[in-house]
């Protein structure tokens, strides 16, 4: 993280956005800390000419450890610049009030702004301690582990004479500790739902037994679930904070594919229970279903179906 004197705080992060919008809440974060406007905030990612080393986007890694290294940062950078404000004003550090992105000698007016500061940094006026970019770098090197939580139930209604599988009703609750943006949270949450609807209902790789060639080789013929695939859902957050970063946050890219395949597939079990299906394979298809009908129908009556 650097500030810089043009107005704008530069974030450098070994991590990329595939959709997470990690351009809307490190900003969000970053802002809040240093109490400066949004957009002056600007994240850059993706080029090794800058980014120094990063492991990317995974695991659910990305706000919960980039929003506690950019928490530290923060902090290295008001505390620096608090030392800063203090020899220019000539004041005490500790009569200084940080308000607004400024550092104010508390009861007068007299101040600068982290921006002035910046740029007084790359002067020759300071002590030798005191120069230089106006910047700070964190890095987490040991395991950070979270535990995000929740239950999800879906209903299913199945045509018996097609084998067809209906979601009508989907609830979840999850818990992905303290919530940065609800808008994003949701919107992974709902992705990940319905990819896992993907992956119990539909999404097969096929491949030729005697050739070992793919046989669903493009979208034309691997199935992907689509936004009529599934109903509304009914989602709520029991938010907890995580007890081991600065910011309480808990994985919440993933409790979606997590749980949508077993509630899908519990809940088809359970439809078919009375044919003697105990266990289905994922996908379900409808074929896959059809004949599980049809072979618990010929067991219940012993004849040829």
């Amino acid at each position: 993280m650097e500030i810089l004197p043009g107005g704008i705080v530069d974030l450098i992060m070994g991590t990329q956005s595939s959709g997470q919008g990690h351009e809307t809440s490190y900003a969000q974060v970053v802002s809040h800390w240093l109490e400066l406007p949004f957009d002056c905030v600007r994240l850059r990612t993706g080029d090794t000419d800058f980014v120094a080393s990063g492991s990317g986007s995974h695991s659910s890694r990305s706000m919960r450890l980039a929003g506690h290294l950019y928490r530290q940062t923060c902090e290295e950078i008001i505390d620096r610049a608090a030392k800063i404000a203090a020899f220019v004003l000539e004041a005490a550090s500790e009569d200084l009030l940080f308000e607004s992105g400024r550092f104010t000698i508390e009861g007068t007016d007299r101040s600068l702004h982290l921006f002035d500061l910046a740029e007084i940094a790359l002067g020759d006026k300071l002590p030798e301690e005191l120069r230089g970019r106006l910047r700070a770098v964190a890095e987490i090197s040991a395991p950070l582990p979270t535990y995000p939580n929740g239950c999800h139930v879906a209903e299913v209604e199945i045509d018996p004479d097609t084998g067809i599988v209906e979601i009508v009703r989907y609830t979840g609750i999850d818990d992905v500790g303290r919530i940065i943006n609800p808008l994003i949270v949701d919107g992974q949450t709902h992705g990940g739902i319905v990819q896992g609807v993907g992956q119990a209902l539909m999404e097969h790789c096929l491949y030729d037994a005697e050739s070992a060639q793919i046989v669903a080789g493009s979208f034309m013929d691997y199935c992907m679930p689509r936004a009529d695939d599934v109903p509304s859902f009914n989602l709520a957050n029991n938010e907890v904070p995580a007890p081991n970063n600065m910011l309480g946050v808990k994985g919440g890219g993933e409790g979606g594919t997590t749980a949508a395949p077993p509630a899908v597939i519990n809940a088809i079990v359970h439809a078919l229970a009375e044919f003697g299906v105990r266990h289905m394979d994922m996908p379900a298809t409808p074929e896959k279903i059809w004949r599980a009908i049809r072979d618990g129908q010929s067991s219940h009556t012993g004849q040829e179906a």
